[in-house]
């Protein structure tokens, strides 16, 4: 008896292999599959009870206890149920007085087992260290109640039953069930093992070629690349491919080899545990890319094998926006020369090399403020931006300049004496004499000092060269700022011939007024001086509008009366003109307070500016204009009685048609 007993058991542990077979392997938790899963245990089931041992007609003993409660236990209610309908049906199909005990048995079996499953399964799967004394328990409390079952044998049986199985079904087989059980278990810790390697190196992987930086893996030994991510073909421009056989020394720029091998074998002799580096990869299309790779020792479990780990990461961007802010600390904006703080890091670069004669020429553009003020900013940058190109050509690669500041260069000149500067300087002055800003010319003053041992103090060197350059100035730039004057008035009056023959009536007639008024011989001469450049400011206004015959519109209106502020500026680059420059400015302002540009009213505006305004108005009244006919005298005198008092100065005007036009203040209309 106990023989078939083994035997069965023995059998049942066989069949157990398809456990271990693919769909269990795979853990799969669909119905199709369970109900697959389900037949076949049924099928191992009917093949288990085809080899019973038969205690007496009709009453059989296997191991269907075993594989229907294991099968509830760890495969839950549909295989279950599925594989206990099968036997089911075998059972009965078998007959005999223990029919209804072998149905309990199978029923119960599979009942305790899924009940199990449903309660415990997961949370005993889950335990690091589950006892698994609790799967012999289930297996004993399967058996029992099959041992229960059999009073169900009729009773003239059902002693005999008991008494011959009682050892059997619990030892026996709850044995049989803990063995089967803890196959199981087994089985599905080493799937679930094998599930979290998968999972686990595939997360690595994708990680790995996904990775938002290049990643590389190398034998230490022979700097050869094992492994490469999809990021790092993509930063040094290859395909995988294209990146067999490659070294890293073949794709690094040669002026970082140096350093990376350094880098690489202190590490690989273990003085250090890991550095960063910023170098270039040299492309395929022979440009480069710069990178920062962060590298360090990957420890592996196998000995004898030496790998590091990189960690690659693209900054051209950033590398190409420090080189963008080196330069802009370094140069000037506008002509892209050295700057002053690189002039101030240059001057003591070359102090510490020694080499003497050090020539040091600072210079300054004459006028600069007046072009900007006479035709606009951007012609006077236009006109920096020239100068400087001027110099660097006859300088040449190897010489140095800068824009020191607005109106500034700065000229260093190695192993130059004081002769051979001073005639450069020259030289650059005679080119810069060509340029020239709407008929304007151009010039630029020079100072230049020399040093010439290590015992004079370079600073000092640069205070006499800009004192050399203001007594240049002193002799050079009033005399170039009359003449700018002269040649944009000039330049006015070929713009529009009208402006020049209307600049010359109201200098005539303004001097009558003020002789008229007994003003002295200086306030005369002023009054001269201010007649013809009253309206110099129009400089900076576009031909277009000053020559226009219709009715202005609001914009070049405005163009218009900024005028005055234009020739303030411009007049006032000049030091004798300074007080012409006031008069100029207010030549627009009224007496109620409306003019323009600064709203001034009654004796607010200087005495001059009130005289150009009587005659400048007079003067416009009686000259023809393209879109009007000109007005006798007579009635531009009654405009000017009408308006006096809140446009012009009441006593002026009256003055003016009295002593200057010959005319009746009183009969006036």
């Amino acid at each position: 008896m106990v023989i078939d007993i083994i035997y069965n058991i023995a059998l049942l542990l066989s069949v157990s292999v398809v456990y271990a077979t693919y769909p269990f392997k795979a853990m799969r938790t669909t119905k199709r599959f369970l109900t697959i899963m389900g037949f076949a245990i049924g099928l191992v089931g009917m093949l288990i009870m085809s080899r019973p041992f038969v205690l007496a007609d009709g009453i059989v003993f296997d191991g269907r206890s075993i594989i229907i409660g294991v099968t509830g236990m760890f495969f839950g209610p549909i295989p279950a149920i599925i594989a206990s309908c099968i036997m089911l049906s075998y059972r009965i199909f078998l007959g005999g007085s223990g029919m209804v005990t072998g149905i309990s048995v199978i029923s119960t079996a599979c009942a305790i087992g899924v009940l199990w499953h449903h309660f415990r399964y997961r949370r005993f799967m889950q335990t690091k260290s589950p006892a698994n004394f609790e799967l012999y328990l289930v297996g004993l409390l399967v058996h029992v109640v099959m041992l229960a079952c059999m009073f169900l044998i009729p009773n003239q049986d059902q002693w005999h039953v008991v008494r011959a199985m009682s050892l059997p079904i619990l030892f026996v087989y709850p044995i049989g069930s803990y063995l089967l059980s803890m196959l199981l278990f087994f089985q599905v810790q080493r799937i679930d093992i094998i599930n979290r390697l998968e999972i686990s190196e595939h997360r690595f992987k994708t990680m790995f070629e996904q990775a938002p930086m290049g990643i590389t893996v190398t034998d230490s030994r022979t700097a050869t690349p094992i492994e490469v991510n999809r990021k790092f073909l993509e930063i040094i421009g290859r395909t995988r491919d294209s990146f067999i056989g490659v070294t890293w020394m073949s794709i690094t720029h040669p002026d970082d080899i140096a350093a990376d091998q350094h880098l690489t074998e202190s590490l690989i002799n273990g003085d250090i545990e890991s550095f960063t580096l910023d170098k270039r990869f040299i492309r395929p299309d022979g440009t480069f890319v710069w990178v920062n790779m962060a590298i360090s020792i990957l420890k592996t479990p196998l000995k004898g094998i030496r790998q590091h780990l990189c960690m690659v990461t693209d900054i051209t961007e950033r590398k190409a926006m420090e080189e963008a802010i080196l330069y802009a600390n370094s140069h000037d904006p506008l002509t892209d020369l050295f700057n002053r703080t690189h002039f101030e890091r240059k001057l003591k670069e070359l102090d510490s090399v020694g080499v003497y004669p050090l020539a040091v020429a600072i210079g300054d553009v004459n006028g600069l403020k007046l072009v900007n003020d006479a035709f606009g900013r951007e012609v006077g940058d236009g006109l920096l931006i020239r100068i400087a190109r001027e110099i660097q050509s006859i300088m040449g690669t190897g010489g140095y300049c800068a824009r020191i500041g607005g109106d500034e260069y700065a000229l260093l000149l190695p192993t130059t004496d004081e002769a051979s500067a001073w005639a450069l300087t020259a030289t650059i002055q005679q080119r810069i004499s060509t340029i020239g800003v709407r008929s304007v010319e151009v010039t630029v003053s020079f100072g230049v000092a020399v040093k010439h041992h290590t015992g004079e103090d370079l600073n000092e060197v640069v205070k006499q060269a800009e004192n050399a350059l203001n007594r240049s100035k002193l002799s050079e730039s009033p005399s170039a700022r009359s003449k700018a004057i002269n040649t944009i008035i000039n330049t006015l009056h070929e713009k529009n011939r009208r402006e020049e023959l209307h600049s010359r009536r109201v200098s005539v007639l303004g001097v009558r007024l003020a002789e008229a008024l007994g003003l002295g011989n200086k306030e005369v001469s002023e009054m001269r001086t201010a007649g013809l450049l009253h309206d110099i400011g129009k400089i900076a206004i576009d031909e277009s509008i000053l020559n226009k015959d219709g009715v202005l519109n609001e914009a070049e209106w405005e163009a218009i009366k900024r005028h005055p502020e234009t020739g303030y500026r411009i007049l006032g680059s000049v030091g004798e003109l300074g007080e012409v420059a006031t008069f100029i400015l207010s030549h627009h302002e009224r007496m109620d307070g409306k003019g323009y540009p600064r709203g001034l009213r009654g004796e607010e505006i200087p005495l001059q500016a009130r005289i150009i305004t009587i005659v400048d108005a007079y003067d416009a009244m009686t000259a023809a204009r393209p879109y009007r006919e000109a007005v006798g005298d007579r009635e531009a005198a009654a405009e000017l009685k009408r308006c006096s008092g809140s446009q012009f100065d009441t006593d002026l005007a009256r003055l003016f048609v009295e002593q200057v036009l010959q005319l009746s203040w009183d009969d006036l209309k």
